[in-house]
């Protein structure tokens, strides 16, 4: 009654050679590619590439802190201006008052 299951044996590892894909120059016409069952090819970034890479992220990092201090500096005068109408009215009420 019992069966053995494909889990009990171990798993076949098939290592597959390098595709030569060559330009005109010798190099690799493709970068990355991504297709078929092949997988994902990724190459080495050069010193330009990483300059590059760098700089892109550097930018969305400025991007990122101007949005966020430009959010706080719009919504400082909003919360000043509603702490300003709670303390006025009374709405949060008092809290060195003693308790009867």
């Amino acid at each position: 009654m019992s069966q053995k299951h494909d889990i009990d044996k171990p798993a076949e590892i098939e290592i597959l050679p390098p595709e030569l894909e060559r330009g005109p120059r010798g190099r690799s016409r493709a970068r990355i590619w991504i297709g078929g069952t092949s997988g994902v090819k990724v190459i080495k970034v050069g010193p330009i590439g990483a300059a590059l890479l760098t700089l892109a992220g550097a930018v969305v990092l400025a991007m990122g802190i101007i949005f966020f201090a430009s959010a706080f500096l719009v919504l400082l005068p909003v919360a000043l201006v509603i702490g300003a109408i709670a303390y006025l009215t009374g709405a949060a009420g008092n809290p060195f008052r003693r308790i009867p």
